[in-house]
């Protein structure tokens, strides 16, 4: 007995002392010639059981595997592929592939999960050997000297008295003055701190501005500080459904946005990757749709999601780790919680629940539910669908059917559940997000039942379903007292009749697609707002945060757009759109002589003049938006934000500058005033974020 004793011990720590699986990934040179570059995934010490896969994430990039290779990489659907051995066994694993070359040393595969049969997933080491890359230097500009009122957003009027200082720090009661614009407010500092103010956010902003002030210089000159926000919605929408930020971490947001007279937060809760808020009665949503787990392949090689949704983006091995930002969300009480610290910040919540795209996360939670409970009362999939497209994040199945009464159910219930959070935090609850973005080309034709719908109604053009769609969830809001909010897609291609509909149940549209093209996209916000639709200015090209500060490879963030930095936010001009980007991607000056024309090379060389603003009381606000494929902790979703986004906050405040009318890129003024603004960023709010230790970008 003995003798065996030490023959398991000896065998025990021979696995223990078994080499490790480890990973290696090569960024190889771009070849000039095929635009590819050679890239190189190298596993050591693989398993030598059969049936293992390495699975991975990366932004879908067409690799090609050379045959030589002794492995293989499959793509599965979204940012998902897994690597498969093939061949004999070997101690070395080397998988050569050509695929689009890296935009950003983040974008590299990630993840690296090892899979093996009877065995707990484990996520495996991993070294990366990239190309050589630099840092692109900032925009330039001239430091100023900078005063304790100077903070973003700027004072619209300060008016220094002759003599005497006022010492500041505590909070102040004010006196509510009718007859004001919403927000106003005046401080009058003469020994003694009086506030003025329209209304409690009034208040609640002469407060923010001594509290900015104080941190500066617990003592000032007397003065009288007069200031109101110019637009009424001055937002910032973060993206929870690619990847979680935890309740205490949004908290901890809403803290610095509120430093900056942000009244709206716009939280992107349901998306294909994920549902992040608890419906009492649909324990699915958050059970299944809230965590991402390792799939399983069947008999014919399709995988199947039984614990959780498909890997996307972050993962963890563990689908209950909630540390993850892959996985969590917010339980009710939780979101009761943020709606109320939100209110006491003069923050207004708005839930967005994507549909009828962007909806995987839904469908996937639902169908489980249907698998698992035989309930069919919330289906929103149908399953005899044949229909054939891709989403722009690379899904086939993320349309609800909108043939369907059980997708109406099921958005109705979402409506009556999240109204009861809003009444328990005695918060109004007035408009709701939908989404309506994405829908895929191809979505709804091969869906027996939507086809059965358009027999029925004799429509022949499929997208006669979403105006139905849309046109069902007017019904449901206008039952509930709410306001439909989506993105600029949810409007476009209506019928007069749901047009029509639309102007009365809509509380207002973001739109994003401002880019110059052939299309006019950059119109479209003037189109809208001059039918009488209240618009959130939401440019790509000003607002948002997910775009890479600039074109260096050590960034992390997307380039779709172009880039972003703080110069660009600055220049957002929500009345005269057209010269809101006065520098290109290389920080190069733009043409703004040209701006109110469409460019000939997209009209077959006629010159046609841009749609103008007649009805500027329909540009509700703006709004910076960071979507999170990129983000892997809230560090990231600060450094993304700031300072960067605070130029769109400037801007909400102080919607027509002075420079505003110029037409050259690099006017004085336009210069003087960034300067200006710069100088805030660098004296008052760099030491705000190093004091509370907020991670954010620095040149």
């Amino acid at each position: 007995m003995k003798h065996k004793l030490l023959i398991l011990g000896a065998a025990a720590s021979l696995a223990a002392c078994a080499p490790k699986t480890t990973v290696e990934w090569r960024e190889g040179a771009v070849d000039p010639e095929t635009g590819k570059a050679l890239q190189t995934i190298v596993i050591q010490n693989p398993p030598k059981s059969e049936g293992w896969s390495l699975w991975l994430t990366q932004f879908k990039n067409n690799a090609v595997v050379d045959p030589s290779s002794n492995g293989d990489i499959e793509y599965l659907t979204g940012s998902l592929y897994r690597v498969v051995p093939k061949g004999e066994y070997s101690d070395s694993i080397v998988i050569n592939y050509t695929a689009a070359p890296l935009k950003r040393q983040s974008w590299a595969p990630e993840g690296f999960v090892l899979e093996v049969p009877g065995k707990k997933a484990e996520k495996l080491e991993v070294t990366y050997k990239f190309q050589p890359a630099e840092a692109v230097p900032g925009f330039t500009y001239n430091k100023v000297e900078t005063k304790a009122w100077d903070m973003i957003p700027r004072l619209k009027s300060v008016s220094l008295q002759d003599e005497g200082t006022t010492a500041i720090g505590e909070k102040v009661a004010a006196e509510i003055v009718s007859g004001q614009k919403p927000g106003w407010y005046r401080i009058t500092l003469d020994g003694n701190v009086k506030v003025e103010a329209a209304d409690k956010d009034g208040e609640f902003y002469a407060n923010v501005t001594l509290q900015n002030m104080a941190e500066v210089s617990p003592t000032v000159p007397n003065m009288v500080i007069e200031d109101w926000p110019d637009l009424e919605y001055r937002g910032y929408m973060l993206d929870v459904s690619r990847n979680f930020t935890k309740k205490d971490d949004l908290l901890r947001f809403i803290d610095i946005l509120s430093r900056y007279k942000v009244n709206y937060l716009h939280l992107h809760i349901g998306d294909d990757e994920g549902w992040r808020l608890e419906i009492d009665g649909l324990p699915e949503l958050t059970s299944f749709g809230a965590r991402r787990a390792i799939p399983e392949i069947d008999a014919d090689g399709k995988f199947v999601e039984k614990d959780g949704l498909i890997i996307s983006y972050s993962f963890d091995p563990d689908p209950d780790n909630l540390d993850a930002p892959a996985n969590g969300y917010y339980s009710k009480s939780d979101f009761v919680e943020i709606l109320k610290y939100a209110a006491e910040r003069r923050i207004k919540v708005i839930p967005e629940f994507d549909a009828p795209g962007h909806s995987r996360a839904a469908i996937k939670s639902m169908r489980y539910r249907y698998e698992t409970t035989g309930d069919a009362t919330y289906l929103l999939d149908d399953e005899a669908d044949s229909s054939k497209y891709t989403s722009a994040q690379h899904y086939s199945d993320n349309a609800l059917c909108v043939a369907y009464e059980s997708t109406y159910t099921f958005m109705e219930k979402v409506f009556d559940e999240v109204a009861k959070l809003y009444a328990e935090a005695g918060v109004p609850f007035t408009e709701i997000h939908i989404g309506g973005d994405e829908v895929p080309k191809g979505a709804w034709v091969g869906s027996p039942a939507c086809q059965k719908l358009m027999a029925e109604k004799g429509w022949t053009d499929v997208e006669m379903v979403k105006d139905y769609f849309v046109s069902r969830m007017l019904d449901i809001a206008a039952k509930k007292g709410v306001k439909l909010d989506g993105w600029q897609e949810l409007p476009q291609r209506l019928s007069d009749e749901t047009f029509a509909k639309a102007l009365e149940g809509f509380g207002s549209v973001n739109i994003w697609s401002t880019i110059p093209n052939k299309q006019r996209k950059d119109e479209l916000p003037y189109k809208l707002a001059n039918l009488g639709m209240d618009v959130i200015l939401s440019n790509v090209t000003n607002t948002y945060a997910d775009l890479a500060y600039n074109y260096s490879k050590l960034e992390i963030g997307h380039s779709w757009g172009g880039y972003l930095d703080e110069r660009r936010a600055f220049s957002l001009l929500p009345f005269d759109l057209y010269k809101s980007v006065r520098f290109d991607d290389y920080g190069k000056p733009c043409d703004l002589t040209v701006t109110g024309t469409v460019n000939p090379k997209f009209t077959d060389g006629a010159k046609v003049e841009k749609e103008t603003l007649r009805n500027p009381e329909h540009i509700r606000g703006v709004q910076a938006q960071l979507w999170t494929e990129t983000i892997r902790s809230f560090d990231n979703v600060t450094y993304f934000s700031f300072p960067k986004v605070l130029g769109v906050f400037e801007r909400g405040w102080n919607a027509s500058p002075a420079w505003s009318g110029s037409t050259k890129a690099e006017d004085p003024e336009f210069l003087a005033d960034f300067d200006r603004f710069y100088s805030i960023v660098i004296d008052h709010e760099m030491p705000y974020y190093d004091a509370n230790s907020i991670v954010v970008h620095k040149w």
